[in-house]
């Protein structure tokens, strides 16, 4: 299977990490990595890691290249095409947005973390929930558990399922954009339910399929 936009992000990955090259020299000699829901920083790391993380984009677009090479349900990729060519736009393109925003903060730009990084985690989530029960099969792309590796049916309910799960969090994330106090835990909260939630649902799914 061949995504047809892979050029184009190759170049932006590319450009990306060059643009990081030519900054390189300004930044401090530590950046920062993580941020508090209060959008101020609490976790750093050294100058070299911007190499890393700037080189990170180019180096998950050609994994997401080569995954359905090699996977053994390779024939699935040409039916969820579509979906695994927007899931591929959208990790890339959002690993860069991060890796800036990093940068941009280490130049001590004034920019809104929170607003940014929830407005676009919010988007992701909507996008990816509205291509979920397009994915087939496989053993890399979608929602894997032990019980939708091993039963086509379990797979397509869980997707379905997991689809609103997705859009769900995606809308917390960007209703929750103007807060700073306990309710920006919200989406958070969410995640960790919903992947415990979706495992149960799988193997749940799976127990009465075997019965």
């Amino acid at each position: 299977m061949k995504i047809k936009i892979s050029k184009t992000l190759l170049v932006l990955t590319i450009v990306s990490f060059i643009a990081t090259l030519f900054v390189y020299g300004s930044l401090p000699e530590e950046i920062p990595i993580h941020w508090g829901i209060n959008g101020e920083a609490d976790n750093y790391a050294g100058k070299p890691f911007a190499l890393l993380i700037g080189a990170l984009p180019f180096i998950l677009l050609i994994l997401m290249l080569v995954l359905p090479k090699i996977d053994p349900r390779r024939e699935s990729y040409e039916q969820h095409k579509k979906a695994y060519q927007i899931t591929t736009i959208l990790i890339v393109v959002i690993m860069i947005i991060f890796h800036w925003i990093a940068i941009l903060k280490a130049l001590e730009y004034n920019i809104n973390i929170s607003l940014i990084i929830k407005l676009v985690i919010g988007v992701m989530f909507i996008i990816l929930g509205n291509y979920m029960t397009q994915i087939r099969h496989n053993y890399f792309f979608g929602i894997k558990t032990p019980w939708t590796l091993a039963s086509e049916n379990v797979w397509r309910k869980t997707h379905r399922v997991g689809g609103y799960g997705f859009m769900i969090n995606g809308f917390l994330f960007l209703v929750t954009i103007p807060f700073k106090n306990i309710l920006a835990m919200v989406p958070a909260i969410f995640t960790v339910v919903f992947i415990i939630g979706i495992y149960a649902y799988s193997y749940i799914l799976f127990k009465k399929e075997k019965k």
